[in-house]
């Protein structure tokens, strides 16, 4: 059942994000897929983080995070947060430079979701970014949308 379930939910393509939160001088940012928008009124995003994940502690404990939503070329970024680490990568006052966008949140709940906890922010202020093709995550790898002209 576990490796059904894990080829089924490759098979479902998503856009990447890094979410990042600061508490004093630590800060910790994480690539994450399993992100969504959860309401327009109030703005609410949802997202999922590993009950081991070191950047639960420091988001729960600053109470605010960010969301940079990656752009087309923005792989090494993803691989960096995602536990690989990378050269010169490093987040810009809480951000990743260069996203689409970048949604700065306020925790507003979190909850319980198996090995994960399941944390809703407020959206409190929207950065945009140049527009372009998203990053996106599918089969296991990174992957190109046909993008208009």
């Amino acid at each position: 059942m576990k490796e059904a379930f894990k080829e089924a939910l490759a098979r479902f393509a998503s856009g990447v994000t890094v979410v990042a939160a600061r508490l004093g001088e630590e800060e910790r940012g994480m690539t994450a897929t399993a992100f969504m928008s959860l309401s327009l009124e109030p703005p609410l995003v949802a997202l999922a983080v590993s009950e081991r994940a070191k950047l639960l502690p420091v988001l729960e404990g600053a109470g605010t995070f960010t969301v940079s939503l990656l752009r087309e070329g923005q792989e090494a970024v993803s691989e960096h947060f995602a536990g690989r680490p990378k050269e010169g990568i490093a987040l810009e006052e809480g951000r990743v430079k260069g996203a689409l966008a970048v949604l700065r949140c306020r925790l507003h709940a979190i909850y319980p979701g198996g090995d994960h906890r399941i944390v809703v922010g407020l959206v409190e202020e929207v950065e945009l970014g140049e527009e372009g093709p998203p990053l996106v995550y599918f089969q296991r790898g990174y992957r190109r949308l046909v993008w208009p002209s």
